[in-house]
């Protein structure tokens, strides 16, 4: 009896050391693509992997998302020197800190997510002799972020981390060809475009008793039709361009319509202050709703999502934002602005209607258009759900960086 369970754990022991071990960087926890992406894999990768996943802490201003990762049974490590700013300081007891989790952990693979992760953890992985290095872009601060000089300064930056690095996930054609040709950030051959992957059953599970919650929660008219913006209020985002399209629209005289504001960040007083310029009524949640209303951040968004009949997206830059995959899921149309990588997460005029960064005005008639034809809703709400699922499921993508995980070990083997 001793004997066998002897045998057993020399067994388990065994396992342990054959599988492989990946750790996983994050810059912070926040809403988002990156931390579905780095959540999703470390939870649903094969058994022979054993990964460790760490990440910074969350801005002041942002809403944490740890519930993510929680929700998976997941207990990532948290390091709060890895702040998203430049801080010299603290991004040498960054790289210390990760470099002693290396030296403990012994990671096969090191794999990074976003930009500050990966300029630390790249470096770290690298210092160490880490036998693998991969670096997922999530969008990239090459536009829209910063003026000229900044941005070329952190082109030379990635070009030199990319020097370091085995292999790189573009989430998208477009941005495999923004790395390659616009920005020259690194080769082809380092590129592999593997798409972001959700749990997306939850946005069609109980649809109609979720639409019915959200439009009494909001008191909502049958004939009342909900436009939603989902994300991080920060000047990216572009909310003031979306309230100046609210302007025109309501000029337009469309039939009846409510906004919802879903999230929160710095630019929302900025918002509040143009709507009162404007003369339309806004609340906040815990009130009734007026024209305007900020629902502040939503945890169940799959509840938000089917009440809503429109979303919208007003950025000035995107990589894959998770609200326009998670709305066609909800078999909800989009108008959104035409940037980063949307065009490769959206069907034009099929699913979504777009037009150019910071036009006002189009984005206004876009929204008439869609809010005003019951029969284009209904047409463009039916294909969304078919073509996610099938280009942004979780399982797709954890097979696809399984296969490249098997042929960069295959490699150097």
């Amino acid at each position: 009896m001793v004997s066998d369970c002897f045998s057993e754990l020399v067994e388990e022991i065994h396992g342990l050391m054959k599988k492989i071990r990946v750790l996983r960087i994050l810059n912070r926890f926040n809403l988002g693509g990156p931390t579905y992406n780095a959540s999703l894999l470390t939870r649903y990768m094969p058994d022979e992997y054993e990964t460790m996943l760490i990440g910074g802490p969350n801005l002041e201003d942002e809403h944490d998302s740890l519930h993510i990762p929680h929700n998976l049974g997941l207990k990532p490590t948290i390091i709060p020197e890895l702040t998203r700013s430049v801080n010299v300081a603290k991004d040498l007891q960054a790289l210390a800190k990760i470099k002693k989790i290396i030296k403990k952990f012994q990671p096969h693979i090191v794999h990074t997510h976003a930009s500050k992760s990966g300029a630390i953890g790249r470096r770290a992985a690298h210092s160490m002799g880490v036998p693998i290095i991969v670096h997922t872009y999530h969008g990239h601060v090459f536009d829209a972020y910063f003026n000229g000089l900044i941005s070329r300064f952190y082109k030379q930056i990635e070009r030199n981390l990319a020097s370091k690095t085995d292999a790189i996930i573009a989430l998208s054609e477009r941005q495999k060809l923004d790395l390659i040709e616009k920005h020259r950030i690194c080769d082809e051959k380092q590129v592999s475009i593997i798409p972001l992957g959700f749990e997306l059953d939850k946005f069609q599970t109980g649809m109609n008793e979720k639409r019915r919650a959200f439009r009494e929660k909001y008191q909502l008219a049958n004939d009342e039709i909900a436009i939603g913006i989902v994300g991080r209020m920060v000047p990216i985002k572009n909310h003031l361009m979306f309230i100046d399209a609210i302007r025109h629209l309501i000029e337009m005289k469309p039939p009846k319509f409510k906004i919802f504001i879903v999230g929160d960040g710095l630019t929302k007083p900025m918002v509040m202050e143009r709507l009162s310029e404007y003369g339309i009524p806004y609340s906040e949640n815990g009130h009734t709703p007026e024209l305007v209303h900020f629902t502040s951040w939503q945890k169940e968004i799959d509840c938000v999502v089917a009440g809503l009949d429109v979303v919208a997206l007003s950025s000035l830059n995107e990589g894959t934002p998770v609200s326009l995959i998670e709305a066609q899921a909800a078999n909800c149309p989009i108008v959104s602005t035409r940037v980063g990588g949307i065009e490769d997460i959206v069907l034009e005029n099929d699913t979504a209607l777009l037009s150019a960064s910071e036009d006002d005005m189009a984005f206004a008639e876009n929204l008439y258009k869609l809010i005003s034809d019951k029969e284009l809703r209904e047409r463009m709400s039916k294909n969304g759900r078919k073509f996610v699922t099938e280009r942004f499921s979780y399982k797709t993508m954890v097979a696809n960086m399984h296969i490249l995980y098997k042929e960069m070990l295959g490699n150097i083997s």
